[in-house]
């Protein structure tokens, strides 16, 4: 946690630059947590991008102080931006539960349909698989809101640096 964090500190913070972290499951709660022990400065440079995650159904419920509705309410205002996605198949992640910023009306986008597909063709004949906790990345859901996460930080982001020409 110490070297992610100070990763996302230093870049930061030299480059003028911000970031969307990504995280599943186990991971969306580090990737809360790293953001957490960032100053607010750096916290307000980083977005958000969970998915499958426990942090309110089981965290929430555990360790109410630390990831209770005050506490995630806390981090979401420092941050500059947080998208979860959850399926209502998944055993384990599941909503946020939290409200009111401008990246729209609240940190969760409505439950994912799983299967992804009902239904089968001559070119898929058997049924597509109910995916519960696992294959967020393949859900055209994922690639969305990563991109309006990416793109909502695009203006500050510093631009490539200018090669030098070539002797000769």
């Amino acid at each position: 946690m110490p070297d992610l964090t100070w990763r996302m500190a230093t870049w930061t913070r030299a480059t003028g630059g911000r970031l969307v972290i990504s995280g599943h499951s186990q991971g969306s709660v580090l990737a809360a947590a790293a953001a957490w022990q960032l100053s607010p400065a750096d916290r307000g440079r980083v977005a958000l991008l969970t998915y499958g995650s426990p942090i309110e159904r089981l965290y929430g419920r555990w360790f109410p102080a630390h990831f209770g509705p005050a506490a995630l309410h806390a981090l979401h205002e420092d941050m500059d931006c947080w998208r979860n996605l959850h399926r209502p198949t998944d055993p384990i992640g599941g909503p946020v539960r939290l409200s009111g910023d401008d990246c729209g009306p609240e940190v969760d986008r409505a439950a994912l349909a799983d299967p992804l597909a009902y239904g089968r063709t001559e070119a898929h004949p058997l049924p597509s698989p109910i995916l519960g906790h696992s294959d967020y990345q393949a859900d055209p859901a994922f690639a969305e809101e990563r991109e309006r996460l990416l793109s909502r930080l695009q203006p500050d982001l510093p631009a490539q640096r200018a090669q030098a020409p070539a002797d000769g």
